[in-house]
């Protein structure tokens, strides 16, 4: 059997999300420890939560929700490309690692080293992030998706034509929040589906990387 490999954030009180964003929480509506007859969870928390899926509709006014995206942008060959040691994700860099059949990419950084050593934070905003000049690239390639290894694909501050903007006004997905430390550069084959919420700008996913 080929090896999988779970790409997701665990989600849990405490865990590490994006400034000013509502946290997760999750309580018990009913318990064994209380005298009731089953377990049941309640949770609150931003739809932009762990590893999660960006749709149009989060920067797009007119967009389209995580309900509405095509699955083939989420499932199917992807390629992890290795991008440490580099402050951003540029055209420049990736352009000799993208392949001529590349159609999902999922970009590991020095982020997923500081995730595996601070999993719940603190938030960290000298993040490395993806360039504008890198989204047009994937947009002129043809690219379905584009994940990065941590809660957010932009620069700090969101810069007007940022990747946030050029790949959803192109409807390309975006995810984020993925876990990539330990995975080797190279080509898997992706899964990552987030929750039908309909309506909404995102949606948490659990995402997995199998090995072809």
């Amino acid at each position: 059997m080929k090896k999988i490999y779970d790409i997701s954030m665990s989600l849990e009180n405490d865990m590490l999300i994006y400034p000013k964003d509502i946290p997760y929480e999750r309580q018990m509506q009913r318990s064994f420890a209380k005298g009731d007859s089953s377990n049941v969870s309640c949770f609150t928390s931003t739809a932009h939560l762990g590893t999660h899926v960006d749709s149009p509709l989060h920067y797009v006014k007119d967009g389209y929700g995580v309900e509405a995206m095509p699955l083939d942008q989420l499932v199917g060959p992807a390629d992890v490309l290795d991008c440490t040691g580099h402050a951003s994700v540029t055209a420049k860099l990736i352009e000799p690692m993208l392949k001529d059949d590349t159609q999902r990419v999922l970009f590991k950084t020095d982020n997923s080293l500081d995730l595996k050593k601070n999993p719940k934070g603190p938030f960290n905003r000298a993040f490395v992030f993806v360039s504008g000049c890198a989204a047009k690239l994937c947009l002129e390639r043809g690219i379905k998706s584009v994940a990065i290894d941590y809660l957010s694909i932009d620069e700090s501050g969101n810069p007007a034509k940022s990747a946030h903007h050029i790949l959803l006004e192109n409807n390309i997905a975006i995810i984020e929040g993925v876990l990539l430390a330990d995975i080797e550069p190279g080509r898997y084959f992706l899964s990552c589906l987030p929750l039908k919420m309909v309506g909404a700008d995102g949606a948490p996913a659990r995402a997995v990387l199998i090995e072809m």
